[in-house]
C-alpha cells in the first residue's frame, strides 16, 4: 500500500505527508495483514490472483471478478455478522472514512495551519501563464484523486462490497477527504478555499468511478503521472516530491488495441500519449529555467503493462497503468509560451 503517499498538490503544503501517516494508520487498524498475504503491492491482487484491473477481455473485467461468489451478492450494505472478527464491515468503513477525516483535521491544525483564520476563498486560477505552478497542481489534484480512489475502492472490494458499491465508496471517499483538506485551507491564513482545486479533485475520482465500472474504458485509457526528480530535488535543495513540478508530467494515455478493439501484439504494444507539464514555477528553479514554461505534447509511447504481460507473464499489479515510465515514448512538444 506504498503508494498511496503519492500525491501532487496545489501548494507548497505537503499534502501527501499528512495521507501517508493516515494511511499507515487507518491500514494498520482496519486491514491487518497476514503472514502469507502479499504486501506493498498496488493496487494489489484479487483473492484469485488475477492483476486488477487488468483488461477484460483477458481477466474477466476490472473490478468486476472480485465478487464471485452468491453469497456475497446477498449480504446487506453494511452486515455486521461476522463474529469471528472485531473489524467487520461496518468498522472498517468507519475506520477508513472518520479515521481518515480526524487525521486530516489533526494534521491540518498543525502542518497548515487550519483554523488560524475565518473562511476565505482563493482564486487560484486554471492553466494561466501566472498562476502560481502553471496549472502543474491542477492535474496534480486530479491525478491524485483519481489514484487515491482507486486504492480506496481496492479495499472496499477486499471488504466485499459488490463491484459498483466498491468503485462509488472508494471514489467518494477519495473525493470527501480531499474535499475536506480544501474547506479546511478556507480556514487557513496562507491559503484559502479554491473551487479551482474542489473541481479537479472532483474529475479525477469521477474519472476514477467512470473507469472502475467500465472495463472497455480502462482498456482504452489511462491517466498517468510522470516523474523524473528535478535537479533541485536531486541536489537536497527540495525534500518534497509531490511539489516538484519541475520533474513532473501528467498525460492521457490512449491504448490502440483497446480503442480498436484489436488482439494485434504490434497494435496493443502502442499507444498515443497527450500530455502536459510546466518547468520554473517551483521556488528554487531560477538557477535552472531562465523562466516559468508551460508546455504540451503528444506522444507515440509503448505500453509498459501489456509488453511486461507478454514478455514476462507478470503485469506488475498494473502499476504503469497509473505511473508514466520514463523513455518510453517519443513526443512531439510545444509550447505555450
Amino acid at each position: 500500500m506504498i503508494a498511496l503517499t503519492v500525491r501532487a498538490t496545489g501548494s507548497a503544503r505537503p499534502l501527501a505527508y499528512s495521507w501517508s501517516v493516515a494511511a499507515a494508520l487507518l491500514l494498520a487498524l482496519a486491514y491487518p495483514i497476514s503472514a502469507g498475504a502479499s504486501v506493498g503491492l498496488w493496487p494489489g491482487l484479487p483473492p484469485d490472483g488475477t492483476p486488477w484491473d487488468a483488461p477484460c477481455e483477458t481477466h474477466q473485467s476490472t473490478l468486476w471478478s472480485i465478487a464471485r461468489d452468491t453469497e456475497r451478492a446477498e449480504r446487506p450494505l453494511l452486515d455486521d455478522d461476522e463474529s469471528d472478527t472485531f473489524w467487520t464491515r461496518r468498522r472498517k468503513v468507519l475506520a477508513l472514512n472518520v479515521g481518515g477525516a480526524a487525521a486530516i483535521l489533526g494534521l491540518g491544525s498543525i502542518a497548515w495551519e487550519h483554523g488560524s483564520s475565518s473562511f476565505a476563498f482563493e482564486n487560484e486560477g486554471w492553466f494561466e501563464h501566472d498562476t502560481k505552478y502553471g496549472g502543474a497542481d491542477k492535474l496534480g489534484h486530479a491525478w491524485a484523486n483519481y489514484a487515491l480512489a482507486v486504492l480506496y475502492s481496492r479495499l472496499y472490494a477486499d471488504w466485499d462490497f459488490e463491484p459498483h458499491e466498491a468503485a462509488l465508496y472508494g471514489s467518494l471517499s477519495s473525493w470527501a477527504h480531499t474535499t475536506l483538506v480544501e474547506i479546511g485551507d478556507g480556514f487557513s491564513k496562507d491559503h484559502g478555499f479554491s473551487w479551482e482545486d474542489l473541481l479537479f479533485n472532483t474529475l479525477g475520482a469521477a474519472f476514477a468511478y467512470a473507469r472502475l465500472l467500465n472495463p472497455s474504458l480502462a482498456e482504452s485509457v489511462d491517466f498517468r503521472l510522470e516523474w523524473i526528480p528535478s535537479r533541485q530535488f536531486r541536489r537536497g535543495d527540495r525534500a518534497d516530491p509531490f511539489t516538484d513540478y519541475s520533474g513532473q508530467k501528467y498525460l492521457l494515455a490512449f491504448k490502440l488495441g483497446g480503442l480498436l478493439q484489436t488482439d494485434d501484439p504490434v497494435m496493443r504494444a502502442l499507444e498515443v500519449h497527450l500530455g502536459y507539464y510546466t518547468r520554473g514555477y517551483v521556488s528554487g528553479d531560477e538557477g535552472t529555467f531562465d523562466r516559468e514554461k508551460r508546455h504540451g505534447y503528444i506522444g507515440l509511447g509503448l505500453n509498459v503493462t501489456y509488453l511486461l504481460d507478454r514478455l514476462t507473464g507478470r503485469r506488475a499489479w498494473n502499476l504503469f497503468d497509473y505511473v508514466q515510465m520514463p523513455y518510453t515514448y517519443l513526443p512531439a512538444r510545444h509550447s505555450f509560451d
